[in-house]
């Protein structure tokens, strides 16, 4: 579980910032992240494992299944109080993000957070683990014979067409198919 830090001190005076970001270590402001594609392939999975061999570099996995590489890299306009210092002039995405929506309010809502390598592989041998033995219960599941219920056999009867008849479970008895004719 990832912690968030909480500033205890209130802004400075005659700033006005929602409670969230009073609280906040500027969260929003310590990263950048883009989407990367899923890795499905031996390559793929490599190419994470070098994203994770570079310091301040992170991969996580939303909620949703969509997967970020992060560059953890605070921004150049970020004070030492926490604060935006182009605040007016900040970039459209800085004034797109809420800040009942953000990390601080919400939490971070990553499936999976990867920091080094190792934390990436174990999770990655224990992804093949698990689907490996998905694929032998599937395997073994469909060598299993179907339930039966008895040969079949067609019957003739003196006076009448052949007649199929079914041997029940256990009893052993006979089970009459058709409508009855030629009795």
């Amino acid at each position: 579980m990832i912690r968030i830090p909480v500033l205890p001190l209130p802004p400075p005076p005659g700033v006005e910032l929602h409670p969230n970001c009073a609280r906040c270590t500027a969260l929003c402001c310590q990263y950048v992240s883009t989407e990367i594609d899923i890795p499905t392939t031996r390559r793929d999975v490599d190419n994470v494992r070098w994203y994770l061999m570079h310091p301040g570099v992170r991969v996580y996995v939303e909620d949703t299944g969509r997967w970020f590489i992060q560059f953890m890299s605070r921004c150049q306009n970020l004070g030492d109080d926490n604060l935006c210092r182009i605040y007016e002039t900040r970039p459209q995405i800085c004034r797109d993000l809420q800040p009942t929506s953000c990390e601080f309010a919400l939490g971070s809502g990553d499936l999976h957070y990867f920091t080094t390598p190792e934390e990436f592989e174990r999770w990655q041998g224990e992804r093949v683990r698990r689907r490996d033995t998905r694929r032998a219960a599937r395997r073994t599941a469909a060598r299993r014979p179907a339930a039966s219920h008895g040969p079949i056999k067609t019957v003739r009867r003196r006076h009448g067409a052949g007649k199929t008849v079914r041997r029940g479970h256990g009893a052993g008895k006979a089970v009459r198919r058709g409508n009855g004719a030629g009795r």
